[in-house]
């Protein structure tokens, strides 16, 4: 019956046909049952969202620490490193140590590299 090149351009053609019409019958079988079970989302859009941060993540700084010098250049080479510009290019002023937050330090590092767009 299906013999030859022709055979199989039918074939192929029934096929597609086939499958079609069963990707088609899936899709309203998914939209009835929305419908049936009644699984309705509606949109709603806030005109204004205000964002506060809860205050335990608030960091207080520790004023009138003394920084020793090796640790200035420990943190004056990652921010060389971080920002990839060589250290002639800036220049730390001042170094001041923060009271940890119920952030991790991962979570924020990640946010501060998607506010920056870095990516690695």
């Amino acid at each position: 019956m299906f013999e030859g090149i022709d055979g199989a351009i039918q074939v192929a053609i029934i096929d597609m046909i086939l499958v079609f019409a069963v990707l088609g019958g899936l899709a309203l079988i998914i939209v009835s049952l929305k419908n049936v079970v009644g699984i309705k989302k509606e949109k709603k859009i806030s005109k204004e969202v205000r964002i506060t941060p809860p205050a335990s993540s608030i960091t207080s700084i520790k004023e009138k620490e003394e920084i020793d010098g090796s640790l200035v250049a420990v943190i004056t080479a990652a921010v060389a490193s971080y920002l990839e510009k060589p250290k002639s290019k800036f220049k730390v002023l001042s170094i001041k140590k923060y009271q940890a937050s119920s952030i991790t330090p991962w979570s924020a590092m990640g946010r501060q590299e998607l506010m920056l767009g870095k990516k690695q």
